[in-house]
């Protein structure tokens, strides 16, 4: 791949991944190849045993690229509401309307474009486990991109596709929410970008799929 990778929003693995308007296209690509490093990075440690805390460790992985990852907020499932709107939610109560709405433009799409969807389903949902992602990005300067990172696991209690989008109360069960949000410096991330970009390109392009928003 030697274009950018820098649609405006696209589903990465088990991560919805969007931006607001005005982002660069070498800032989108980096968010996005660090992103799928980081999850496939965390789903290969998770699949040897080495890690128990699948967040926790894909955030340690996020700081091994230079990120600056802040503890994250929990929060307690809303069973009465899908869980698409309910992380929309908690976005927009604490990041504001500039995260949460080229986020809900993206639930829109993830809905009605089956190989997205079929992508971010396969890889959020393993046996009766489900975890995915939500990560809406805005900038903050000429190399600074403010993103949140809204994280949902929850143990699934019948098989459904689309389980982003009905409601939960009969789907799934010990769930938790959790939430960060930080500042993404791509010049201190510059070490990192071509081996990153490279094992991501060489091993995960099925993990990509572009959102039209």
């Amino acid at each position: 791949m030697t274009d950018l990778y820098a649609p405006p929003a696209a589903v990465v693995g088990g991560s919805v991944v969007t931006f607001a308007s005005g982002l660069p296209a070498s800032h989108r690509e980096d968010v996005y190849m660090s992103t799928a490093f980081a999850q496939r990075a965390t789903r290969l440690a998770l699949e040897d045993g080495l890690s128990g805390d699948w967040f926790e460790y894909y955030c340690n992985q996020l700081k091994f690229l230079g990120w600056d990852v802040p503890k994250p907020k929990t929060f307690s499932p809303m069973p009465a509401e899908s869980m698409s709107k309910e992380a929309i939610t908690r976005i927009s109560a604490n990041l504001g309307e500039r995260f949460s709405t080229p986020l809900i433009r993206a639930m829109v799409e993830l809905e009605r474009n089956l190989l997205a969807l079929e992508l971010f389903e396969s890889t959020s949902l393993s046996a009766k486990i489900g975890l995915f992602q939500l990560i809406p990005c805005v900038m903050n300067g000429a190399h600074k991109v403010d993103m949140g990172i809204y994280h949902r696991s929850f143990e699934i209690q019948r098989s459904a596709s689309r389980f982003l989008f009905i409601k939960n109360e009969s789907l799934a069960h010990e769930g938790i929410e959790q939430m960060t949000s930080l500042t993404f410096n791509t010049l201190h991330y510059a070490d990192f970008r071509e081996k990153v970009k490279h094992s991501v390109v060489s091993q995960s392009l099925k993990y990509l799929e572009d959102l039209d928003i």
